[in-house]
Order: C-alpha cells, then structure tokens, then sequence
C-alpha cells in the first residue's frame, strides 16, 4: 500500500518528461500541423461543393404566355431544383419573362447570356400549354432530360387551375404519418440519420486511432528505456507503479494536446465556414454542425478519455516484457486484436443500434468506448446507461492499473529472454 500512497510526486516528474520529450519532437510537431491542416480543409468541404455545383449552373430564361397560372415561376423552379436549399446553389436559374419579346429573349439566348430558353404558348384549340425548347444542348442530356417533366407538371397546373382547382391544392393533401410505438416520438429525416451516422463513424474513427497511436506511444517508450538500461537508473528514484503512472499520464497528456489542436482545427473550421462560403459563392452556408451538439461532444471526451487510461495501462504492461522496440508489435498484438474487434462491431453496431447484443457490449468496458459513442450519437441511450458504462469503465481503470502495476513491476526487471505467459504471471504474482 506504501507504493500507492507515494503515487506523487515521482509520478508527475515522469509524466513531465515523458510530455516534454514527446512534444518537442519534430515528428509530433510536424504531424500535428499536417493533421490540423487537414481537419480544417476538410470542413470547407462543403463549399467546395457548392463552389462546384455553382460552376454547372443552367441558366433558364422562361417566355410566358397569358392566363397562366401565378405560381407558375416557383412550381417550375422546384421542380427543377428539387430540395436545394435556398443557401446553396441550386442547379437551375430560372428567369421569367411575363409575355415577353421572343425576338429579344432569342438574341440573349444567342449571345450567351442563358443556356436554354423556353418558350410557353398556348393551343387555340385545346387551350392546353405548349412548350417550345430552344438549346444548343443535347436533347437526350440531363439539362434537357431535367425540364421535360417540369413542363409537364406545368401543363397539369394548367389545366387543374383551368378546372377550378390548383396542383398546389392536390399537393396540399393530408398525410398523417404514426410511428409503430406511439412512445418512440417521431423519426428522424434521412438526412438527420445520414448526418448522425457519418458523425458517429467519425468519432469512432477518431477513437480507434487515438488509443492505437497513444498506446504504441506508451509500449515504445517502455521498451525504449528497458533496452537502452536507463530504466535501470529511474528504477533506483522510482517505483515501477510510479513510472508506470507517469508513462500514462505524460503520453496521454500529449495525446491529449494534439488531438486538441486538432478538435479546434475543425471547430475552427465549422466556425469559418459561413464567411468562407459568403466570400466565394456570396451566401450563407447551412447548418455546420450537423448533428454535432454538446452532449455528443462531452460523450466522446469522457469516453476518450477513460478509454486510452485503460488501454494504455494495457500497452505499457506489455511494452514491459520486452527489450527491443521491434519486439513491440508482436508484444501487443493481442491487445490490438481486441482494440479492432471493438471497432468493427462499432461499425456493424451503427446499423443496428437497437439489437440486443449491441446494448450488452455497450457495458462490456474493452469495447464501451467504441459501442456506447455510437449509441450516444445516435441518440439511442439513456442517462443511466451511460453513467453504468462510465462505472464500470473506472473499476476496470483501476483492476488495470493494478494487474498492469504488476506485470509492470516484474517485467521492467526481466531482460533478454522471451517471455512466457507463465513467467509473466509468476513474476508478477511476486512482484511488489
């Protein structure tokens, strides 16, 4: 119990060096800036598209006739453009010319001020719309294959406006729609759902890699020391468990410090990105966020957090047992092994985020981080799920850190042979 009550302050002087020989070196330097980078570019993604759907506007001048009906324009430039948002650049520009010179509007057409001009009139006879399309675009490309339902739905505005009634009053039909339980509330868009998979994907993703990347962190340092015998000089003003503590503690606190840099990159990024677009494209962007709120983002820290503890115990254990840094690979595959499986079944658990076996393995501590993001982001989990998982998070913390402290313990002394699993449970049943 001694070693537990002098945890600090040897713990701490470890954990500042371990941070400061980390930072200061210009591989993390070099591979923050170029991730942070990157972050920040790929939130002007979606400007990018804008900017690049903007470029292939078709520019549509529309000749009309009399007696059509007012909502004539919007019908057509809906129909059009789809659900475009008013904020983005819609693939259509119509212009509407109310009984206008032909003449005039067939020179504009021909110097190059609109793609396409379309020109309404109407039968004598029947009193039905007519259509006449002047283009120098293919007739059977998708410019051309666009309009001709839209003018279709034009005539049939005609005519139902003709008949005493509206297509807008057709369209305007109620339609209820019930969730099977009444209890669940109502679903989500497609493009909610869309949006909260690719995120929960993502704070996956970013997960996956931290506790890879931070964790060989921690075994490579170990196994550097170990076979360069400076662990043999610390060893005489430290504790095994007091170096240990450190290791983690200073490799988190880098990681920590470059995946800050990163979240604010991006933050950065979402926060630029409404400027950016007006300044280019000369409007507003839409919702950044996506589906990216404070409960999410605290969700991801507190599981980030408890999940590289756990697993970096893990990591510096085995980084122990050897003397060589090439042996590290090998040392943790074990433990690689697992760190993937909770990731794949991450993934498969997104599509199927209500499945029993999804909620069980949620709980189950070397797999919460991944499973229990996934159900947080998708909103498919209640408070005292995640506080369960968070306890038994900590309890597994802390059994980890003290088997970790053990095989810790026996494998820093342990030099130039190759381990068995027996010899490691021996050494560590022994070990102090």
């Amino acid at each position: 119990m001694k070693g537990w009550r002098t945890l600090f302050p040897n713990a701490w002087y470890v954990a500042v060096r371990e941070y400061r020989s980390r930072v200061r070196t210009r591989s993390f330097v070099l591979g923050t800036v170029l991730l942070a980078v990157i972050a920040f570019a790929a939130t002007q993604l979606p400007v990018l598209v804008d900017f690049a759907a903007g470029s292939s506007q078709t520019r549509l001048e529309v000749v009309s006739t009399p007696g059509m009906p007012a909502d004539s324009l919007s019908l057509l430039s809906e129909t059009l453009n789809g659900q475009i948002s008013a904020t983005a650049h819609p693939p259509f520009v119509v212009s509407w010319l109310a009984e206008g010179d032909i003449a005039s509007a067939q020179q504009a057409l021909e110097n190059g001020k609109f793609d396409a001009l379309l020109i309404v009139d109407r039968d004598p006879a029947s009193k039905n719309l007519t259509f006449t399309l002047r283009t120098d675009l293919a007739s059977d490309g998708p410019v051309v294959t666009s309009i001709r339902p839209a003018v279709a739905l034009l005539a049939l505005d005609d005519a139902l406006a003709r008949a005493g009634t509206s297509i807008g009053a057709v369209q305007a039909t109620p339609l209820t729609v019930l969730p099977v339980n009444p209890s669940a509330g109502p679903a989500n868009s497609v493009s909610r759902e869309v949006s909260t998979d690719l995120l929960s994907t993502g704070l996956i993703v970013l997960i996956f890699m931290a506790i890879i990347t931070y964790g060989v962190w921690v075994a490579m340092s170990v196994a550097e020391e170990k076979g360069s015998r400076v662990m043999e000089l610390m060893l005489n003003a430290t504790t095994p468990l007091q170096m240990l503590a450190g290791k983690v503690i200073g490799n988190g606190a880098a990681g920590l410090t470059q995946y800050g840099i990163i979240l604010a990159a991006v933050v950065g990024g979402l926060l630029a990105q409404g400027p950016i677009h007006k300044a280019v494209l000369g409007t507003d962007a839409g919702n950044t966020f996506g589906g990216l709120d404070p409960v999410v983002l605290a969700a991801f820290v507190i599981l980030f957090v408890l999940g590289f503890l756990m697993y970096s115990l893990l990591y510096a254990a085995l980084g122990s047992l050897v003397s060589r840094q090439e042996d590290v690979q090998s040392a943790t595959s074990p433990l690689m092994m697992l760190i993937i499986a909770g990731y794949v079944m991450s993934v498969f658990g997104l599509q199927a985020i209500d499945d029993t076996w999804v909620k069980i393995a949620s709980f189950v501590p070397f797999f919460s981080p991944y499973l229990m993001l996934a159900r947080v982001s998708m909103g498919h989990v209640e408070a005292w799920e995640f506080g369960l998982a968070v306890l038994l998070l900590v309890i597994s913390i802390a059994v980890a850190l003290f088997v970790a402290a053990r095989i810790y313990s026996a494998g820093v002394l342990l030099y130039g042979q190759r381990l068995s699993l027996r010899q490691v449970l021996s050494a560590a049943r022994v070990s102090r």
